[in-house]
């Protein structure tokens, strides 16, 4: 074995529009990449789907790559940590391993208007959750009662997250188990328990046999074997929780805005579990020792909002959105709910709704107005965490492809009414998978490792009259869009 200089760890994101690999030595300094890409499937309007085979041999083929290359850098690696789009689930046949259903998306709505079906318990005090199509629990079951009217058997189905279904493959069938950050979003795992909550699983007539063992964050999820080289897997952990850690952000008060496919702001809350009407509980990450815990809310829709703005001709790319901004001269009222409403709201009724266009509004107008969409329901969000018993925030970090619109930080910190520190890292995901999977086997010290650099402060310039008229003018819109049905 090489001397702990040459040591490197391997960390993968498994994303909604890519798979990504990263080498990292131990410090955090990226030693090697690759990706893939990986398509996105709307087979109906409101179904989203991926093909496991694609996302499968992607990640394959990005791992044999980095593994390739530490191989000619002379580098051992020896560990790997795996993030994941959460909330998207696969089924798969346990003989043969392959894929008996499409991954079917976090963004996926099919269930949307069956949910009346499965009302009643009190999700958010169990799961942390309230009851949407957006977690997996709902379009399982549905997809469970087409197998039984399929007259399938389920007698060798498993199911799983994403990192389950990887994990699974990667460990040549050996292993099937995911983690808190992802079993926490299929809307069946009781936080209090640590475990699946059978009246939940009853509830929705799912079989526990089908589902993986959960295992803290930072576990032994067996070796995957990539090309003859085996590789213990030491982390799995959801995208979103791992960018936090990325980010540096393993202190309590520490927040993640993060504006990618979905948007996301995600606050350490440390080892104290915080309950926000309308927000969702969660776990950041966990060993066999502790566990840290998160406050979240959710933005859906972000990616599929500018890729509508590009297929309707108002911005020819994401990049072209700050010089439209900068053009604007009407302020107008945009609520952007392609896919619905995340929270504090979760209404999957509420339609895209835009707000005082006049005879002057031109089309800078509509692309600053739903910039603006945007950073008002983040604010929505920071708003619900200052009711009752404040959550602190200490420090805000902008990631994910969105924060490279300057124009979106400036807005989003006026709102605010807080500064907002980007990073422009797109490797604050895989860092952080790395970085606890390093931990995990005491390779890796937060004390000396390289977390995603802080590069931009947006600070607020707007003030408080004008911020709180503007709000309330959001506040309208909300009301005149909600109802409308």
């Amino acid at each position: 074995m090489p001397s702990s200089s040459r040591w490197a760890i391997a960390a993968l994101d498994q994303g909604s529009s890519r798979s990504r690999a990263v080498l990292f030595d131990l410090k955090g300094k990226p030693l090697a990449r690759a990706e893939a890409p990986l398509r996105t499937d709307t087979p109906k309007p409101g179904w989203v789907e991926h093909d496991p085979e694609e996302m499968l041999s992607g990640v394959r083929a990005v791992l044999r790559k980095v593994l390739r290359e530490a191989k000619r850098l002379e580098r051992a690696p020896i560990a790997l940590g795996i993030a994941n789009q959460r909330s998207t689930f696969i089924c798969w046949d346990r003989k043969s391993g392959k894929a008996i259903s499409p991954a079917i998306s976090w963004q996926d709505r099919r269930a949307g208007d069956l949910l009346s079906r499965w009302e009643g318990p009190d999700f958010a005090a169990k799961t942390g959750l309230p009851l949407t199509p957006y977690y997996s629990a709902a379009k399982l079951a549905w997809l469970l009662d087409r197998f039984k009217r399929e007259k399938r058997s389920i007698g060798d189905l498993l199911c799983g997250t994403v990192n389950a279904f990887l994990i699974w493959h990667l460990t040549e069938g050996k292993v099937h188990q995911t983690d808190p950050t992802n079993a926490a979003r299929m809307l069946l795992y009781s936080l209090d328990r640590g475990d699946w909550d059978d009246g939940l699983l009853d509830h929705f007539g799912i079989p526990r046999a089908i589902l993986p063992a959960v295992a803290p964050t930072q576990s032994a999820f067996g070796e995957a074997v990539i090309d003859r080289v085996h590789l213990p897997i030491t982390c799995s952990i959801g995208d979103q929780q791992a960018s936090l850690a990325g980010l540096g952000g393993l202190r309590e008060g520490i927040a993640n805005v993060n504006y990618g496919t979905g948007g996301f702001f995600l606050v350490n809350t440390g080892p104290k579990r915080c309950a926000v009407p309308g927000l969702l509980t969660s776990i950041a990450w966990s060993n066999e020792n502790e566990t840290t815990y998160l406050v979240e809310g959710t933005v859906n829709g972000i990616g599929p909002l500018f890729a509508w703005l590009r297929d309707l001709g108002l911005i020819g790319s994401e990049a072209a959105v700050d010089a439209a901004c900068a053009r604007s001269k009407e302020r107008i009222f945009f609520l952007p709910a392609l896919i619905g409403l995340g929270a504090p709201h979760w209404d999957n009724r509420v339609p895209t709704s835009i707000v005082g266009l006049t005879g002057a509004s031109r089309k800078e107008d509509l692309v600053r107005g739903a910039v603006e969409g945007i950073a008002f329901l983040m604010t929505d969000i920071l708003h619900a965490l200052q009711t009752k018993e404040p959550i602190p925030v200490r420090k805000i970090i902008a990631s994910g492809g969105g924060s490279q619109i300057k124009s979106l930080l400036q807005i989003q910190s006026d709102f605010f009414g807080k500064p907002i520190t980007a990073t422009h890292d797109p490797e604050s995901t895989v860092r952080g998978a790395a970085f606890l999977a390093g931990e995990a086997i005491g390779a890796a010290d937060r004390r000396v490792f390289q977390f995603s650099p802080l590069k931009e402060t947006f600070s607020p310039r707007m003030g408080k009259a004008e911020r709180e008229a503007l709000y309330r003018g959001w506040e309208k819109t909300l009301a005149l869009a909600k109802g409308w049905r």
